[in-house]
């Protein structure tokens, strides 16, 4: 059934997602079918008000009009409509809406059709896992995207800023060099994570999160943690590029990674497996 023109918002989205929908769903008609007669896309996947005007039946259920497993339509009812009607089947007892011919789905199936036109976005489990923390993943998304405001950024939009990266001071500040080559960045990377220096070539941040989950004697919660210390590490490096160029406060590898494990602590601590996590990566939670 349209919306009302005075029915508030949420009803006319729940309309506008029903209509949306509309090509994934089926109906199956019996005897005890409480679909609305005139409303509901049963008849031939079309509402019957969409082929009469009259709406004396808006009321009625599509079992009011099935005795026995056969249609009793009323004689109002034009021929044709009553043709059209006639051709669906009345199958026995069961389900009345079906999802994709499956009749049982779960929300996943709903979530993946209702999304299916946007972009896919793999690397999303990296940031967004199990136990993100918000504070850590909202920076990390923005420096995944390239968002944050740093210096070669600001720089093409006209704002005159020192392009020179805070840690090094060496090369131009990018997204790319402040995650992860510049030495003082890479520093704290392998500090937290040794194993980071057989690395030929110093990865940048995806490359880090692709890593982490492509080690396959790591479990979900292992990757989990890898992901979330990856997210303190880029938090905290950004704040403490801000405090260098807005307050000229410094603080040297070793007490940036204090402040880090401290973070991470006050998070993993409260996480199952708490005691295994930290027998695999002691140089984090040791």
């Amino acid at each position: 059934m349209p919306p009302h023109t005075a029915a508030s918002k949420l009803w006319k989205l729940f309309c506008k997602t029903a209509a949306t929908i509309k090509p994934a769903v089926s109906f199956s008609v019996h005897h005890n079918c409480n679909l609305s007669f005139l409303w509901d896309p049963w008849c031939n996947m079309g509402m019957v008000a969409d082929l009469i005007e009259a709406n004396r039946n808006s009321h009625l259920w599509v079992k009011d009009f099935i005795s026995h497993s056969r249609w009793v339509l009323p004689v109002s009812l034009p021929g044709p409509v009553k043709d059209t009607i006639s051709k669906t089947v009345i199958v026995g007892e069961g389900p009345v809406l079906f999802w994709s011919s499956c009749p049982n789905p779960s929300n996943k199936f709903f979530s993946a059709f209702y999304h299916s036109n946007l972009k896919s976005v793999p690397w999303f489990k990296f940031i967004w896992h199990k136990g993100f923390a918000l504070r850590y993943a909202s920076y990390t998304w923005m420096a995944v995207k390239g968002k944050l405001k740093m210096a070669d950024i600001l720089i093409s939009r006209g704002i005159v800023v020192a392009p020179s990266c805070s840690f090094c001071l060496g090369n131009i500040e990018s997204h790319s060099h402040v995650y992860f080559e510049c030495d003082f960045s890479f520093l704290l990377l392998t500090a937290l994570f040794p194993d980071m220096v057989n690395f030929y070539l110093r990865p940048n941040l995806t490359q880090v999160f692709d890593h982490f989950g492509t080690v396959r004697k790591y479990t979900k919660t292992d990757k989990n943690l890898c992901y979330f210390t990856v997210a303190v590490l880029v938090y905290y490096l950004w704040r403490e590029r801000n405090n260098r160029r807005v307050s000229g406060v410094w603080r040297n590898p070793d007490e940036l990674k204090r402040v880090i494990l401290q973070a991470i602590y006050a998070k993993i601590r409260n996480w199952n497996h708490y005691d295994m996590l930290k027998e695999i990566f002691g140089q984090i939670l040791g």
